[in-house]
């Protein structure tokens, strides 16, 4: 995996073939653990931190660190609000990268992204929460780890060789260093398989809801997500490819699960208006196309049409508006709520730099 492959011999963390010494030594002690040891891991606590301290710059290099303190604070805050809402074994981080794709995901040890992809695309503080409560539980409940451990037990033997000829220098062990860490970085990105992910779904919601936010958000939002894949033929927010076909199940269980937690009482909040009042200047898509998320209070009067018409200089394209804002086209807006909508960068406002690119 990245975190490990990318170290540099001489860090003050584990190099490569450090790595893969001690995963030979892990495969090995895995083949000594009862049959139900994959529920298990051979990688303690501390051991999760230090992967994920290592892999953080990693992370920000490759994906890009979004130049915006004040949404990097929001997204903070409300991370550590739903960490502190049930148990937690390690300090959070929450961080947003510079990626128009849709997706969230999280480093053992603690450390959580979202893309900027994702904020654009939720509509509230409560399908925020959501998100954030499930990368939270992948990590508290150490789904990485245990998912490390099932791989050894089932590649013992080549782990193993892998190993030692790492450790000794065996110029041969290189494929073997690719495969794994390809194998190993799917699980970051693209989810952890069915079982985790709908744990991760139910802890995440509970988490939510105790937060103080209204659960069927976030099941709302898989929908639309799972909605926009089925019409443009592309996988989006992680743990949908890992669980395919059965995203369906996925869905409703979630829904089940929200719906006997709005049961148990308790507030309710969703917090839209303030959530998009963060989204402000957003890069949006691509860095080439220079577009932009905008924020639009409505009045008095307005209809999606005539915001179309008078911000975004097409009244047909109150279709788009009402999509992104997750409204049917005709639907009536209140005046005081917010709306986002998308426009071009003004020339020369210099409004898409981002960290990489001002340095």
């Amino acid at each position: 995996m990245q975190w490990c492959v990318n170290c540099a011999t001489g860090s003050n963390g584990w190099s490569r073939r450090q790595f893969f010494s001690a995963l030979g030594q892990a495969a090995l002690a895995t083949a000594l653990l009862p049959r139900s040891g994959a529920a298990y891991s051979l990688i303690d606590e501390a051991d999760d931190v230090k992967i994920g301290r290592e892999a953080d710059p990693q992370i920000l290099k490759q994906f890009g660190y979004y130049d915006s303190p004040d949404l990097q604070n929001y997204i903070a805050q409300i991370g550590l609000l739903a960490a502190s809402s049930g148990d937690s074994r390690f300090n959070f981080q929450f961080k947003v990268v510079d990626q128009a794709y849709v997706n969230a995901f999280a480093l053992p040890g603690g450390f959580i992204y979202v893309t900027r992809g994702i904020l654009a695309e939720m509509n509230d503080e409560a399908q925020l929460a959501g998100v954030l409560g499930h990368e939270i539980t992948h990590v508290n409940s150490r789904h990485g780890a245990k998912l490390l451990t099932k791989a050894f037990g089932a590649q013992l033997a080549t782990l193993v060789g892998l190993g030692a000829a790492a450790a000794a220098g065996g110029g041969q062990a290189a494929a073997g260093v690719a495969m794994i860490s390809n194998h190993l970085t799917n699980y970051i990105l693209l989810g952890y398989g069915r079982d985790y992910e709908l744990e991760a779904d139910e802890v995440g919601l509970r988490r939510a809801h105790r937060a103080g936010y209204d659960p069927r958000r976030m099941v709302t939002f898989l929908r639309d997500l799972r909605r926009w894949e089925l019409l443009q033929g592309q996988s989006t927010y992680h743990g949908f490819e890992a669980t395919h076909p059965d995203t369906a199940i996925r869905i409703a269980k979630g829904d089940t699960m929200a719906t006997l937690l709005v049961s148990e009482g308790g507030p309710l909040e969703v917090k839209a208006d303030n959530y998009k009042a963060h989204l402000d200047q957003l890069k949006y898509g691509e860095t080439k196309e220079q577009l932009r998320l905008r924020v639009y209070t409505v009045k008095d009067g307005d209809t999606l049409a005539s915001i179309a018409r008078d911000e975004m200089g097409d009244e047909g394209r109150r279709f788009q508006l009402a999509s992104l804002n997750g409204l049917r086209d005709d639907a009536a807006l209140t005046p005081g709520s917010r709306l986002k909508f998308v426009v071009k960068n003004a020339p020369g406002s210099g409004l898409d730099l981002t960290i990489e690119e001002k340095k």
